[in-house]
């Protein structure tokens, strides 16, 4: 039997519908997808305080996507501020970055605990490799009874140093002002200011913690509302603890806080407690706002309770 010309007509139109339906559903789905894109992998590695090892490489790496992923794994791992303040054993957890969800962690109050569990571990993990490097040249100065020796005899390790935190300076003692930490509790306040407590776009975006600037186009974020005639960045980095690093160097070698580490070095020869609530009233030269910054800076202290971090002998 012959099959007439408008059946295969009809099953011609049927497959062509199906073919623009299916077309039409992707179409629809990578659309819709624009507006939810997939959250990217934030990964961690566990440190713990009792076998920390500043040299210690190749750790097992893990990963997570989402803030609640990030607040079982502190409750997993036992980390406890607590803890740490009190010289116990405690595990660090070291985050890359805050999940794409971070801005959605409700209420506010549990939000930024969760960036104060995020940041302190990095804050204490980067100032622990400052003090490794204060004690590397500590010891090689007492085995020289106290000398200061030429450059010249200088072991590579000591020049590679010096190099890093911007000292020409044949004085030991004037490359240790350099070489020293910046208490947990400033370091934290001034994050909490400059990142929105993790929510600016600086932060979000590039793990801009702290607000330096730079002039390099490439390794920077236009600030949205920059005058016409400014060419600075925001400058970004690959990960939250590049981030603290890097501001660690800013606040050791910029000769704009020479009066910090001068006031640092004077709590340490007289036996004192580095405190950052006195150390902040010599960084007004940090923001445009000068003295109201510092105030800022202080009352973020008190009002979240960081000044206990200054009561301890974490980083001392």
């Amino acid at each position: 039997m012959q099959v007439a010309p408008i059946v295969y007509r009809n099953i011609g139109i049927f497959l062509v519908s199906l073919v623009l339906i299916n077309f039409a559903i992707g179409f629809y789905k990578s659309f819709k997808g624009k507006d939810k894109p997939a959250l990217f992998s934030v990964n961690y590695v566990i440190k713990n305080t009792k076998y920390y090892d500043v040299e210690k490489k190749n750790k097992k790496v893990d990963y997570i996507t989402e803030s609640s992923e990030m607040i079982e794994i502190f409750k997993k791992y036992e980390f406890s501020i607590e803890n740490l303040l009190n010289n116990n054993s405690a595990n660090l957890i070291i985050f890359s970055t805050l999940p794409d969800d971070f801005m959605e962690v409700q209420p506010t109050i549990e939000r930024k605990k969760l960036f104060i569990n995020t940041l302190i571990p990095i804050i204490y993990s980067e100032n622990l490799k400052i003090l490794s490097e204060r004690k590397k040249i500590l010891d090689w100065w007492r085995e020289s009874d106290g000398e200061n020796f030429s450059r010249d005899f200088w072991p590579q390790w000591l020049f590679e140093l010096s190099e890093k935190y911007e000292s020409n300076d044949s004085n030991l003692g004037n490359l240790l002002i350099r070489v020293d930490v910046v208490p947990i509790s400033l370091a934290l306040a001034q994050a909490a200011i400059e990142s929105g407590w993790g929510t600016s776009r600086y932060s979000r975006e590039g793990n801009a913690i702290f607000g330096q600037y730079t002039f390099d186009k490439k390794n920077g974020l236009k600030p949205l509302r920059r005058d016409e005639n400014d060419k600075f960045y925001i400058k970004k980095f690959a990960n939250l603890s590049a981030s603290v690093r890097s501001y660690l160097k800013n606040i050791n070698t910029h000769q704009a806080y020479e009066n910090f580490r001068e006031r640092r070095k004077q709590l340490r020869m007289s036996g004192d407690n580095l405190s950052g609530y006195q150390l902040a009233n010599f960084l007004s030269s940090y923001s445009e706002r000068k003295q109201d910054y510092v105030n800022d800076i202080k009352e973020i202290m008190k009002s979240n309770n960081f000044l206990k971090y200054d009561k301890n002998n974490m980083l001392n």
